[in-house]
């Protein structure tokens, strides 16, 4: 895959982009924020944007690819299907530690994870696409840990992704506002208090 146009922008340039595009996409809304709006903050003409991007759909999806970058690899890199039931949890909680620690060196993914939440429910459905890979790596692994005996078997397992994706969707949301100055210490704690939740829900009884 070709990397993106925009990925020739000066950093600096784009960084001030992405920044005004943010606060606009989360102040008011996908459908609401005004791109002229936009580039006039940052003294970009609609040609020099065009030539980077095709539209203000492109530029909020290459926000949160660009910006969620390091994560995402985190999470492209974890396979479930190598994990016994020993490392399940450990491995789970080593992977948030390692995201806590790339949130605290990149603190815009704060302001990005906001625009998310401000979207979520937008009627163009712009986060729609956005759901689908942590979605699918969250079925991997509970599907995994049911066939080692990590993840509880008395209840259907679509049921269990859907909690899941519901209390993972409200602590990322609740992080976002509330822990933004934490240390990596208090990061960590934060982490392990947030796994002994979706133990209590998703492991067998007793």
């Amino acid at each position: 895959m070709q990397p993106h146009p925009s990925l020739k922008m000066k950093p600096e340039r784009r960084d001030k982009l992405f920044a005004a595009a943010t606060r606009e996409f989360s102040e008011l809304g996908f459908e609401q924020a005004s791109l002229n709006r936009i580039i006039g903050d940052v003294g970009m003409s609609k040609s020099s944007f065009y030539h980077y991007f095709a539209n203000k759909t492109e530029l909020f999806q290459q926000i949160f690819a660009q910006t969620l970058a390091p994560l995402a690899q985190i999470a492209n890199a974890f396979e479930p299907e190598t994990l016994t039931k020993e490392s399940f949890w450990p491995a789970i909680l080593s992977a948030s530690e390692g995201s806590s620690e790339m949130i605290i060196n990149q603190p815009e993914i704060f302001d990005v994870g906001r625009m998310f939440h401000r979207n979520l429910n937008e009627p163009s459905g712009i986060c729609t696409a956005m759901m689908e890979a942590p979605l699918a790596l969250v079925s991997r692994l509970l599907e995994h840990g049911k066939v080692i005996g990590t993840i509880r078997d008395d209840l259907p397992t679509s049921l269990l992704i859907e909690a899941a994706m519901g209390m993972g969707m409200a602590i990322d949301r609740w992080a976002i506002e509330h822990i933004e100055n934490y240390s990596k210490a208090e990061f960590d704690a934060f982490n392990e208090k947030a796994m002994g939740m979706f133990i209590k829900v998703l492991a067998p009884e007793g």
